[in-house]
């Protein structure tokens, strides 16, 4: 009974120690012995910070406690240049779709790639932001989320420096899903289209007669690698296209620049018995 109580014991000092550490991580060391008190009292149910999957310390719970306390920086009073690390063990190409998708959502717009690297089973991108506040972890996995990812651990590397752990087992773009057999009007793009196939064999674009489009289009497979392409040099109102077999998302755009289909496309899909 004793080596079992001092075992409970052993085992939640550790606990207490590992969400301390994750608490620290976020904070400066002078901040937190400043609010030591209102910390421990803030997380004193420390067992709900951590995750029954797994048992590591949820990071996005403890970092909206924080934060709903004014405890997490967020802004900084001039730009600086922010180096983010996103992990995952999955396909980098989807990977690296979901992640600027879900940036694009909540207002980051432009970054600048600094390392991108393949190693064994796992995948590793960083990018570079030029900010004056700090990407928000709750707003940012909500978007993930929507796009089937989970942050599995977000960690202060130094003080511009942040690495976010990503589950992307289950991930899938933002394309659009096209009805087969109906016509659906694409408003003006502000980047190429990307179309999910629903299972269609063939597809037709027609574009407006006051614009100028230079067809280019890809097929891409599940993992966005280029199955086939069909570009065309030549001014074109109407396309008739057959998808490939393995095709699972169409990507339309013009050769030159997307001003010269800014009054949208129409696409009519269909599947034809072979």
């Amino acid at each position: 009974m004793v080596i079992k109580f001092l075992i409970f014991c052993i085992f939640t000092s550790l606990l207490s120690a590992n969400l301390e550490d994750k608490i620290k991580n976020y904070m400066s060391a002078s901040e937190y012995n400043k609010q030591e008190n209102l910390i421990k009292i803030l997380f004193k149910d420390s067992d709900k910070f951590y995750r029954q999957s797994d048992g590591n310390v949820d990071s996005l719970k403890v970092i909206k406690v924080l934060k709903e306390n004014g405890l997490f920086k967020m802004f900084y009073k001039k730009p600086i240049s922010l180096n983010i690390k996103f992990i995952t063990d999955k396909n980098p190409l989807i990977f690296i779709k979901v992640i600027s998708e879900s940036l694009d959502a909540i207002g980051y717009n432009y970054f600048l790639t600094s390392k991108a690297q393949k190693t064994n089973d796992k995948f590793s991108w960083s990018i570079n932001l030029q900010t004056e506040h700090l990407v928000n972890p709750i707003v940012f996995s909500q978007e993930l989320l929507k796009r089937g990812c989970i942050i599995k651990d977000i960690i202060k590397e130094k003080k511009y420096n942040w690495t976010y752990k990503i589950n992307s087992d289950n991930a899938k773009l933002n394309a659009k899903m096209i009805d087969l057999e109906t016509t659906t009007k694409l408003t003006k793009p502000i980047e190429d289209y990307l179309i999910q196939n629903n299972n269609a064999t063939s597809i037709k674009i027609r574009t407006s007669f006051s614009d100028h489009w230079y067809p280019k289009i890809s097929f891409l497979d599940s993992s966005l690698h280029v199955v086939s392409e069909k570009n065309i040099d030549e001014r074109t109102y109407v396309l008739k296209v057959d998808v490939p077999k393995d095709c699972k998302y169409i990507k339309i755009g013009d050769l030159y620049t997307l001003e010269n289909i800014k009054h949208g496309l129409s696409v009519y899909m269909t599947k034809e018995e072979k």
